[in-house]
């Protein structure tokens, strides 16, 4: 807890400490501006097109009509907020004894914090989802609604993936439930705080790196931007939609799918006038699961299987143990490297 940007002097002394400050050559440099597709999730017609085309082209896209109210959506990041400006005693009481297998934690730029070159100006809750019912107990009980809120929002989040991975399944010509199994066996909810910088330039919120999971699905305030991705050799900033929802393609759709969809590589920058807080919701298959292209896909025209069979977790230790750019670790696994 001592570490948490949210409780430090940092931002009363609006200083920057020397182990937030990037090299050089990790700064921000010149941006532009890209349009990511917003793809209505009612239009059943359309959709699936829609998705695939944006996967293929930029691996990330906006959904909307997707299910999930704007109370919900309002109720969650409105208790999310307000948990980081609780006292420190009471935000400390989320790291319990009890909670031996990390369900639930709030911390500091990243779980290798002690190691990392640098820090990352964020503060992560981070909560494990699957199975529900047995990991909620670990989650916060101040404010006294958020288990109950954040709990429905997590129910409404499976069901929201599970109805895009369908599109996918049929965009990519499997079955429409080839997603409903290990492949998605593990949810995680990662709320990212990221409060004001004095000086942007210097800092990040979150380093260029390609997400391990199948997919990502953000909820980011349209008001205050933050996530950039990369593209044709350049960084680019975009606007998210009002009451929209991002869906990154991760690593493990790119190996399942045997190259036809592609993870985006991004990264968050920080924010000089205005603090950012984001939910991300991680669909990922269960440790134990063998990921490979899907036999289907891999059989079809002369290239055969892009990627080597791995076991999850294994692909997992390396991501979450890399401190520097993460973006080229799925090549590791190429057939054709």
């Amino acid at each position: 807890m001592a570490n948490l940007l949210s409780t430090s002097v940092i931002i009363a002394n609006r200083e920057i400490p020397q182990k937030y400050v990037l090299p050089p050559d990790k700064r921000t440099g010149h941006v532009g501006k890209i349009e990511i597709p917003i793809i209505d999730l009612n239009d059943e017609k359309n959709s699936i097109q829609h998705i695939m085309k944006a996967s293929q082209d930029l691996g990330l896209f906006q959904v909307i009509n997707h299910g999930i109210s704007n109370e919900l959506m309002n109720d969650a990041m409105n208790v999310f907020k307000e948990v980081f400006d609780l006292p420190p005693e009471e935000r400390s009481k989320i790291n319990m004894k009890e909670d031996l297998k990390n369900i639930c934690r709030i911390y500091s730029s990243s779980y290798n914090y002690d190691t990392e070159e640098f820090h990352f100006w964020r503060d992560i809750l981070r909560h494990i989802c699957s199975p529900l019912e047995e990991c909620i107990k670990f989650w916060p009980q101040n404010p006294k609604n958020y288990r109950e809120i954040v709990g429905a929002y997590v129910v409404a989040l499976k069901g929201m993936g599970m109805k895009i991975l369908e599109n996918i399944s049929q965009g990519l010509g499997l079955e429409k439930n080839y997603f409903a199994n290990e492949l998605t066996e593990d949810n995680i909810l990662t709320i990212n705080h990221y409060p004001i910088c004095p000086d942007p330039s210097l800092t990040i919120g979150l380093p260029k790196h390609k997400d391990p999971t199948l997919i990502n699905i953000v909820q980011a305030p349209a008001d205050v931007p933050g996530l950039q991705l990369f593209k044709d050799g350049q960084w680019f900033s975009f606007e998210t939609a009002p009451n929209a929802f991002l869906v990154f393609v991760g690593n493990q759709l790119e190996v399942v799918s045997n190259g036809k969809m592609k993870g985006v590589v991004h990264r968050v920058v920080t924010n000089s006038n205005n603090a950012r807080t984001t939910a991300v919701f991680f669909v990922s298959p269960s440790m134990e699961c063998i990921v490979k292209p899907a036999k289907a896909l891999s059989e079809a025209g002369d290239c055969g299987p892009l990627y080597k069979a791995f076991r999850y977790k294994d692909y997992f230790n390396i991501h979450t143990g890399h401190d520097g750019d993460r973006d080229a670790i799925l090549e590791t696994y190429n057939f054709k490297i």
